[in-house]
């Protein structure tokens, strides 16, 4: 049976989520695209939102004091507001701001996975999904198909204080008066120099892919985040391999293969999937 998939507006989402009674999470997506309203404005901004959705078959029934969702829509908004766990990849490339998130089901929801991808936050797609599926769609998230990757890949391995000074470093810094101290030797030197390159001309900006639990950790742990720069020439993964969090970490930057980041994108997922998913 094929699965639905639902696309809202960011207005769309945001009165679904305040008809759930998740005011909160609608005023945190609707705020940041419009700024301070007035009462009436939001009123408004709502209710195209809600004939939009009665256009579109999503909502079954609008009366004053009750809203009435499709099945669909409404067991994917309570997936949503009941989620504590999820899997979230962003990316932004070319001015275009992509965030994916698959959401871990609670309680009868349990095993189940709702997949949510926010394009500049405007546009927003839901559908289910399985963790079969979730190799090939984050490696299609960061990569176009036609992307060709080198046959061997190449890794440095450093200290965080030295992964801070390199993330710190301004366009005009000469890399290798800050490295000349590090006792690299030569093809580190240059492939330290060629990473300050790409990371200087995508604007310092990092995408990444980590695993989120609400209630526990603020941030995700070091084990459970991996940075990935992605600029034409070149696509790096960076992560921790010290496996010991009461060690300062060791930050692997790796110039990719497809193998290889094919592999730790697999190694995110099978932290984050049900343990009866196994590769």
């Amino acid at each position: 049976m094929d699965k639905p998939l639902i696309t809202l507006s960011i207005e769309e989402f945001g009165f679904a989520l305040a008809s759930m009674g998740a005011e909160d999470v609608a005023a945190g997506l609707l705020k940041p695209m419009y700024g301070e309203l007035s009462e009436r404005e939001w009123e408004l901004i709502l209710q195209a939102a809600s004939h939009s959705l009665l256009s579109k078959g999503l909502i079954v029934s609008l009366e004053e004091m009750e809203i009435e969702f499709v099945p669909d829509l409404l067991e994917m908004l309570i997936h949503f507001a009941r989620s504590r766990r999820m899997l979230r990849g962003y990316s932004l490339r070319n001015d275009q701001e992509k965030v994916l998130t698959i959401h871990a089901g609670e309680e009868e929801q349990r095993g189940q996975y709702l997949y949510h991808l926010a394009i500049n936050q405007r546009i927003h797609l839901f559908t289910w999904t399985e963790p079969a599926e979730w190799e090939e769609e984050l490696y299609r998230f960061y990569l176009s198909q036609e992307r060709l990757l080198p046959a061997e890949a190449t890794k440095l391995r450093i200290s965080e204080s030295r992964w801070n000074a390199l993330t710190a470093i301004m366009p005009d810094t000469n890399v290798s008066t800050l490295v000349s101290e590090w006792a690299l030797t030569k093809p580190e030197q240059q492939f330290i120099q060629a990473w300050s390159s790409t990371f200087i001309k995508s604007g310092k900006n990092l995408d990444n892919l980590s695993i989120l639990h609400y209630g526990d950790e603020e941030v995700p742990t070091p084990e459970q985040m991996l940075l990935l720069l992605n600029v034409e020439e070149y696509f790096y993964s960076v992560h921790n391999i010290q496996p010991d969090p009461t060690s300062e970490p060791v930050i692997e930057i790796e110039c990719s293969t497809e193998h290889t980041i094919r592999k730790q994108l697999r190694n995110l997922i099978d932290k984050f999937a049900a343990p009866s998913f196994q590769r």
